[in-house]
């Protein structure tokens, strides 16, 4: 075995460690904290503790989370790249409902495992393809292009967290303005009226009763207005209908008008909106059916339609032929 294969199944074997060890992390964490809850809920409601098993299984838990976040910060340091694909990543972050302190360094880390796994991957499968030192010199080159097609994924599948979380939050949005203009029409105040929709909107809309909640703690503890805080939340969720209720609020608020028939138009407006696009995607549809139904149902009307007269023809060929 000459240096070039030493040196690219060392980098091979390397990026498949790391790769097997996430891979680990990311099937066994769940698991984890499916056994985990049960005991830490009944502590914090005053139960019993199960034993010192459970705990030393959490501490052990959060122990390699952070072990891992570190290696991961660690090696998102190295990642080069510039402050406004860095700002697109936060960006998508915020959006997809990741907002640690630590989130973008740790995905910049996963972008870089995927960059050293594509290069130890494409050195290895193809270096042996390769006699001579040429094999090196392509394995190099096969590797950085495998390594930035796999540096891709990891933002890939961001955005497309980060559009289900969207769906998700515009899903509930108009029924939890419905639910918010009862409390108000029954006195509750703004504030009053939002926690409570946030209690009644938390068992079937979860992702929309925590950012609601967040608004409400913007507006009772940080001090902020009505405006800033549902501002603050559409700039988190990047929603326009967030946009519309923190403006329809505002309006409201400044010129005094009823904010209860303000919310209700904005909720009708809101399922007008859903309806439309339900009905664009449904126009749609038929485009899309066109290639199934050529790849997979023309054929058969061909066989159909075509093969009697193609077994007749092949009769009287062979009758004459005879």
């Amino acid at each position: 075995m000459t240096a070039a294969d030493t040196v690219a199944w060392l980098a091979g074997g390397a990026a498949a460690a790391f790769l097997v060890g996430t891979g680990s992390y990311v099937l066994i964490a769940p698991l984890f904290n499916r056994m985990l809850v049960h005991p830490r809920i009944a502590l914090a409601t005053g139960g019993t503790r199960r034993g010192d098993g459970s705990q030393r299984m959490a501490e052990g838990a959060d122990r390699f989370k952070s072990n891992l976040a570190s290696v991961a910060t660690a090696a998102g340091r190295l990642m080069p790249l510039s402050a406004k694909d860095r700002e697109k990543i936060v960006v998508n972050l915020q959006n997809a409902g990741y907002r640690s302190a630590n989130a973008l360094t740790i995905m910049l880390g996963i972008k870089f495992a995927c960059l050293m796994a594509g290069l130890g991957l494409g050195m290895v499968l193809v270096t042996p393809m390769v006699p001579g030192a040429l094999g090196m010199f392509v394995g190099i080159g096969a590797g950085v292009f495998g390594g930035v097609l796999l540096n891709v994924v990891p933002e890939l599948l961001l955005r497309r967290l980060a559009g289900r979380r969207l769906h998700q939050l515009n899903a509930g949005f108009a029924e939890t303005l419905d639910l918010l203009v009862v409390c108000l029409e029954s006195g509750l105040t703004f504030e009053t009226g939002l926690r409570r929709t946030v209690e009644n909107v938390r068992s079937f809309q979860s992702v929309l009763a925590r950012e609601l909640r967040q608004a409400v703690l913007d507006m009772s503890v940080h001090g902020r207005t009505r405006e800033e805080a549902l501002t603050y939340l559409a700039e988190r969720v990047d929603s326009q209908n967030y946009r519309d209720l923190a403006i329809t609020v505002g309006q409201a608020e400044r010129h005094g008008t009823p904010l209860g028939e303000a919310l209700r138009n904005l909720a009708r407006s809101a399922r007008v909106d859903a309806v439309a696009r339900m009905q664009e995607k449904m126009a749609r549809l038929p485009t899309f059916l066109i290639f199934p139904s050529v790849a997979f149902i023309l054929p058969g009307i061909m066989v159909i339609v075509g093969g009697p007269a193609i077994l007749q023809l092949t009769t009287s060929l062979e009758n004459v032929g005879g």
